[in-house]
C-alpha cells in the first residue's frame, strides 16, 4: 500500500508540474484564453443592428460574412465565399458557399441562410442603419422602404445550396468591399424565429443560451456592462486556424482603468483604443515592446443638430468650426501624434480631400455677428454631449474653453453611457455630440455615405439634394479618378455647410503583453483571431 501511494504521488506531482510553468525557464502551453478590452460596453451585438465600434469588435469573433478583408492591404479574401464571379459588366456576382461551412449548432450553412438574412437586413421595422448602403441590389430600396412587399422580387438568390447570386439595377464599385463588413453576416433563421419575427429589433436570439452563429467563436456569456464570454466553435469551417479556447471581452469605458487592467496582469491586450495620455510616455521608455502606436483610416469630429436652432443656422455652424484650434488640441491634449483634420475624409494616396478654413477666430466671430449674435450677446445656452471617457472630456474642455474665448458663447458638458449616448445622438436630441467613423475598407466613400439624405448613421438632420446626387454619381463613375473627382466635389458641400466639424484623424494607442502571439493591429481597428495564441511566459 506505501508504494501505490509512493507511485500516486509521483504520478500527481508530474501531472501537475505539466500543467504549470516551469520556475527554471521551462514550460507547458499555457492555457488559451485571451483577455482584452473593447472600450465600452457593446450597445448590441446583433450583426444587423451592431454600429459601435466596440460591438463590432465583438461581432467579429462570433459572425462571419461572405468576404472577409485582409486589414493590412484592404482586399478582400474569402469567407463564408470560397470563390466569386463578377459577371455582365459587374451587375451580376455568383458567389460558391464552402461545403464545411456549417452554424455553431452543426447545422449546414446554405445560399438559403444568406437570402434569409438579406430579407431580415432590409425590412424596414429592424432599423438596419447601413440599409441604404445596399441599394444597389436590384429593388432593395423599394422594399427597404416598404413599397415592394415580396422579397422574391430583390435581386438575392439562392441559385442552389451552395450557389449565391447578386443582381444589381446600378453599379457600385466598392460591392465586394461592402460584402466583406461583419454587418452582412449570416443569421441562423430557425434561431431567429424561435425566439421572435424577423424584424423585432428586440429579438433576444443573440443572448447567450440562445445565440447559433457561424464564427470562430460561441457567445457564452454575455450582461451589459460586464466580461463577455466566448469560446472556441468547433463546427466553424477554419477550426484549425483558430488556437485560442476562449476569448474574455473586458468592457471599460475608462482609460485609467484599461491601463490598470493591463498592469496588474488581468487582461493581456488593451483594445480600446486609447490608454491614458500621461502613460505613454512611460510606455515608450520601460516597455516598447508592449505599447502600440496605430495610425489608423478614421476621424474623430463632432455633429450638429441642424433641425433646430441655432445650429439650423449654417453661418452659427461656421463660426464654432472656425473658432478650434486643431493643432493646439493634437498637441496639449491628446498628445499621440493625432494629424489635425480639416475633412472628414482622412488623406491618402488615392485620395486628397478638400479643407474646410483651419483655425480662424477673426473669421469665425465674423460668422457668429452674420447670425445675429455679434460678440455671442443672445447666444442661447447649447449642449456638447460625449460619452464617457477621460479623452473625450479633455477634448470637449478644451474645446468649451475655445468656444468660449473666441465666440463669447456658453456651451455645457454633459457626458452619458455609451448605449444611452448612441441612442441620444441617433434620435437627435443632441445640440452638439461627439463622434468618430472607422472605414472597413480604406475608402472615403465609407464616410460620405453616411451623411446621405436619410442615411441611419447621419446623425445631424443635414439634407442636401446636391450632394445627395454626387455621391449617387460616383458609384457609376467608370474609373477611380473620375469616382474620387465626384466626391470630391461632394465633400466640398459638405465641408462648406458644416454638419459637422472634423477634429483630428485618429492614431490609436494599445497595450499587447510579450505572450501574445498572431495578434495583429490595423488601420481599421477590427481583429481577426485566426492564428492568435499565448505563448508561455519567460
Amino acid at each position: 500500500m506505501r508504494y501505490l501511494a509512493l507511485v500516486l504521488f509521483v504520478l500527481l506531482t508530474l501531472l501537475a508540474c505539466s500543467k504549470n510553468e516551469d520556475k527554471k525557464g521551462g514550460s507547458a502551453t499555457p492555457e488559451q484564453v485571451l483577455r482584452i478590452t473593447i472600450g465600452a460596453s457593446p450597445a448590441n451585438l446583433d450583426p444587423h443592428q451592431a454600429t459601435d465600434v466596440p460591438g463590432l469588435k465583438v461581432v467579429a469573433a462570433l459572425m462571419e460574412p461572405l468576404l472577409t478583408t485582409d486589414y493590412q492591404t484592404f482586399e478582400v479574401q474569402p469567407g463564408v465565399a470560397e470563390s466569386w464571379e463578377v459577371l455582365e459588366d459587374a451587375m451580376l456576382y455568383r458567389f460558391k458557399i464552402r461545403e464545411n461551412a456549417k452554424w455553431s449548432n452543426g447545422d449546414p450553412l446554405t445560399s438559403h441562410d444568406f437570402v434569409y438574412s438579406w430579407q431580415r437586413i432590409l425590412s424596414p421595422g429592424l432599423g438596419n442603419q447601413y440599409a441604404l448602403d445596399y441599394y444597389a441590389i436590384q429593388n432593395a430600396g423599394a422594399f427597404h422602404r416598404g413599397d415592394l412587399k415580396d422579397f422574391s422580387e430583390v435581386g438575392v438568390k439562392a441559385i442552389s445550396d451552395k450557389e449565391l447570386e447578386f443582381r444589381l439595377e446600378k453599379r457600385d464599385p466598392l460591392f465586394l468591399k461592402r460584402l466583406a463588413v461583419e454587418t452582412t453576416s449570416p443569421v441562423h433563421r430557425a434561431t431567429v424565429e424561435k425566439f421572435g419575427a424577423i424584424d423585432d429589433p428586440n429579438n433576444p436570439w443573440i443572448r447567450a443560451g440562445n445565440f447559433v452563429g457561424n464564427g470562430p467563436f460561441l457567445l457564452k456569456y454575455w450582461e451589459l456592462n460586464q466580461i463577455i464570454e466566448v469560446e472556441k466553435n468547433p463546427h466553424y469551417w477554419d477550426a484549425d486556424s483558430i488556437k485560442l479556447q476562449k476569448i474574455l471581452f473586458n468592457p471599460a469605458e475608462s482609460e485609467s482603468v484599461e491601463e490598470r487592467l493591463f498592469r496588474a496582469g488581468q487582461i493581456h491586450i488593451a483594445y480600446g483604443g486609447r490608454i491614458p495620455v500621461d502613460k505613454i510616455a512611460r510606455y515608450k521608455a520601460e516597455a516598447p515592446e508592449q505599447f502600440v502606436s496605430q495610425p489608423a483610416y478614421a476621424t474623430y469630429f463632432y455633429v450638429f443638430n441642424v433641425t433646430k436652432p441655432p445650429f439650423d443656422n449654417v453661418d452659427v455652424r461656421r463660426a464654432f468650426a472656425y473658432a478650434i484650434d486643431k493643432e493646439a488640441l493634437t498637441q496639449y491634449v491628446t498628445k499621440n501624434g493625432e494629424p489635425a483634420a480639416n475633412a472628414l475624409s482622412p488623406i491618402s494616396a488615392a485620395y486628397n480631400p478638400p479643407k474646410m478654413p483651419a483655425f480662424n477666430p477673426e473669421l469665425a466671430r465674423e460668422h457668429l455677428a452674420k447670425a445675429g449674435f455679434p460678440g455671442g450677446k443672445g447666444f442661447p445656452k447649447v449642449t456638447l454631449t460625449y460619452n464617457t471617457m477621460e479623452m473625450h472630456q479633455a477634448i470637449a474642455v478644451a474645446i468649451q474653453q475655445m468656444w468660449k474665448k473666441e465666440l463669447n458663447v456658453d456651451v455645457t458638458l454633459e457626458n452619458q453611457e455609451w448605449k444611452v449616448f448612441l441612442n441620444f445622438r441617433e434620435n437627435l436630441q443632441h445640440d452638439i455630440a461627439r463622434a468618430g467613423s472607422f472605414s472597413t475598407f480604406a475608402d472615403p466613400m465609407d464616410f460620405l455615405d453616411s451623411f446621405r439624405s436619410g442615411h441611419g448613421m447621419n446623425d445631424t438632420g443635414w439634407s442636401n439634394a446636391e450632394y445627395d446626387r454626387l455621391i449617387e454619381a460616383s458609384g457609376q463613375a467608370l474609373t477611380d479618378k473620375e469616382r474620387y473627382e465626384l466626391l470630391y466635389q461632394a465633400e466640398q458641400i459638405l465641408l462648406d455647410q458644416v454638419p459637422l466639424i472634423p477634429l483630428y484623424y485618429y492614431t490609436q494607442s494599445y497595450l499587447i503583453k510579450p505572450e501574445v502571439k498572431g495578434f495583429k493591429f490595423s488601420m481599421a481597428d477590427y481583429p481577426s483571431f485566426k492564428g492568435v495564441y499565448l505563448e508561455a511566459k519567460q
